[in-house]
């Protein structure tokens, strides 16, 4: 039996555009203090083997400080075996961080051609190979033979289970279900699937370690557990220190700012400041409201960054505008009568219903600027 963390898709130095350059550099901190809580974590569990599968560096991104405090930090595990497989963003080559760091001896990184690396006191076999460029067009499961059936088999690779065509090492289940591995630690998926089986093989995507973007939501970490012959136990333990999370809001019905702000203040309460909150209003409103991120609330309560994307459909009293002969009315009247020519589902009434929304908001000289979006810290 071995005690095994698993994680991938680290990216650090990555660029975290969707911030300030000030909330970039803390969010980058925050992704380099998740994994260095991982590296303590295994320490303090004395795990056998910490098993990186790709991506742990973004690309040109990379600092000098970053690699230093990945030499400190490995340096720091002592007996603790490390294994890393690049991937398609820290891919090997001319520039690549692997080809100049002198990584300590318990550091492992798999080159461009297939190894395996035997641990004859842990009775493990780790297999691997590196990516050498940002495609990999085989299976990086397929091909291993030899395996001894005595030891506990693991291959730490990246590959890409979301599609039969990817460029980036595509992998089927049934790859898996002839492998003939124990483990397969697999890297590039963000999301994390948890532990999987297919014919008695035990793989995993462990998601990334530290969310960068609204496309990867929730608290995210790696998998930890043990490994033996025959039976696999891996859960997914946090090392997140935030979240980006998506949080859609039907306002209906509100007549004004303060019925708006309420609802939305009672919706996000789950949301604190450990979260980076894009909020989509929807909905039908009599008139147009339109709320600014930080006038929703700042401090511990609330998410350190707000971003709004108002997806509101505005049905204006029409009983009301058809007596006006205000320039209003005959707004409102004019392209109402253009959106009768349209179905509701196509591009055409969508826009002018977006129209008619900025019109009267311009008409009643409110702010109109984050009907598409927006954020705050």
């Amino acid at each position: 039996m071995v005690k095994v963390l698993h994680c991938a898709d680290i990216h650090l130095d990555s660029p975290f555009v969707l911030f300030s350059p000030r909330e970039s550099e803390k969010r980058r901190n925050e992704l380099r203090a998740a994994f260095t809580s991982a590296l303590l974590y295994a320490r303090e569990m004395k795990v056998d083997l910490f098993i990186i599968s790709g991506d742990l560096f973004d690309g040109e991104y990379v600092t000098r400080d970053t690699c230093e405090m990945l030499v400190r930090e490995f340096a720091k595990a002592g007996n603790m075996r490390i294994f890393i497989s690049p991937g398609n963003h820290d891919h090997l080559g001319a520039g690549s961080p692997y080809e100049t760091l002198e990584f300590p001896e318990n550091v492992h990184v798999f080159g461009r051609e297939r190894e395996c690396v035997h641990l004859d006191d842990l009775g493990v076999d780790v297999y691997g190979f590196g990516f050498d460029s940002k495609n990999c067009l085989s299976s990086p499961v397929v091909g291993w033979r030899g395996l001894d059936k005595e030891k506990i088999n693991i291959l730490v690779c990246h590959g890409d289970m979301s599609a039969a065509n990817s460029t980036t090492g595509p992998i089927a289940k049934n790859d898996i279900a002839e492998s003939g591995f124990d483990y397969i630690a697999l890297g590039h998926i963000h999301k994390s699937t948890g532990l999987q089986q297919e014919n008695g093989v035990y793989y995993g995507y462990p998601g990334c370690i530290e969310g960068r973007g609204f496309d990867e939501i929730g608290y995210k970490g790696a998998l930890c557990g043990v490994i033996e012959k025959g039976e696999v136990k891996m859960q997914l333990k946090r090392f997140s220190k935030s979240r980006y999370e998506v949080l859609e809001v039907d306002i209906s019905g509100a007549t004004d700012k303060m019925q708006v702000l309420d609802i939305i203040r009672n919706k996000i309460r789950p949301y604190t400041e450990d979260t980076a909150l894009r909020l989509i209003l929807t909905g039908e409103l009599n008139r147009a409201v339109v709320i600014l991120p930080n006038e929703i609330g700042k401090g511990c309560e609330y998410p350190y960054y707000i971003e709004i994307i108002d997806k509101t459909t505005l049905v204006p009293d029409l009983g009301e505008l058809e007596k006006s002969n205000t320039l209003k009315g005959v707004f409102c009247r004019n392209i109402l009568s253009e959106m009768s020519n349209f179905d509701e589902d196509s591009e055409e009434y969508k826009v002018l219903s977006a129209a008619l929304k900025y019109g009267i908001s311009a008409l009643e000289d409110r702010n109109v600027i984050d009907y598409t979006g927006g954020g705050n810290k």
